[in-house]
């Protein structure tokens, strides 16, 4: 058996104050996370790929400038940049982490690399990210949700969650860890409702029933809440294994990343 190819994606509201809706990033979290990196690559050889979500970083500028169904004119064009702009900073967070960690991150923008056609990527050329990933299993490639160019709306969003499957599919990744501010999938949103489930395994068996049941996000988010992530699993990811879990609980980045049992989610469809 090679060497595993790992996806880690960290989603915007756990690294971000979200909730509050402002543009800082948790450096604290984020160096937990690159520490647990860390010590998971001292005990086990693994490629390891990371996208990060936007947060406020993105989706507060996508919202003020009222872009997210394109370009329409010089003020939308200047939301488009300043977007882009505003994640190449929280993307700097990202790196300055890394760097003090020890961490080789090689910071890949997804605007300079993906096209899409209303929403939809229809080019993403992943010569760079395999070519570093062959160079040594040291570095990790790391990739963030963007604005790009997009053929039929001039500009639009690309989210985490759409260059995630992405890669995973083009590159036959092994595993899919999707890290967010929850334990995994629930019945309902467990910071509105203390009476919930967690859904341990969702496969082809329980898929529409989990779907009935699953809310909204609550917070301004311009990509759907967890409703609209899984039912962009099953449109993406069939086939290959994912796990939805809580990256703010300690230690869970490194379990993940060594094969250890967490709290969480698994689908595979």
């Amino acid at each position: 058996m090679g060497m595993e190819t790992y996806i880690l994606k960290i989603g915007g509201g756990s690294v971000t104050f979200k909730d509050e809706n402002r543009r800082e990033a948790k450096a604290d979290v984020i160096r937990r996370i690159a520490r647990e990196i860390k010590r998971a690559k001292s005990c086990k050889d693994f490629r390891l790929i990371v996208v990060h979500g936007a947060g406020p970083f993105g989706h507060k500028l996508v919202t003020d400038y009222g872009i997210n169904n394109g370009l329409k004119g010089d003020k939308d064009v200047e939301g488009f940049v300043r977007t882009h702009n505003s994640m190449e900073d929280l993307n700097k967070v990202f790196m300055d982490v890394f760097r003090e960690e020890d961490l080789l991150g090689f910071p890949i923008q997804p605007s300079a690399c993906i096209v899409q056609n209303r929403k939809r990527i229809v080019e993403f050329d992943t010569t760079i990210l395999e070519k570093l990933l062959e160079r040594s299993n040291d570095i990790i490639p790391i990739m963030y949700g963007d604005m790009v160019i997009d053929e039929g709306l001039g500009a639009s969003v690309v989210s985490g969650d759409a260059i995630v499957p992405y890669l995973a599919k083009k590159l036959k990744v092994d595993r899919v860890f999707m890290g967010t501010d929850v334990d995994g999938i629930f019945t309902a949103d467990p910071k509105l409702n203390p009476d919930v489930r967690l859904i341990e395994k969702i496969g082809q068996g329980n898929f529409e029933t989990v779907l009935e049941r699953v809310g909204e996000a609550a917070t301004i988010d311009v990509t759907r809440g967890m409703k609209g992530k899984i039912i962009k699993i099953r449109e993406t990811l069939s086939g290959i294994n994912v796990l939805i879990f809580n990256i703010t609980r300690e230690g869970n980045v490194y379990k993940v990343l060594t094969g250890e049992k967490v709290v969480g989610t698994e689908i595979k469809l």
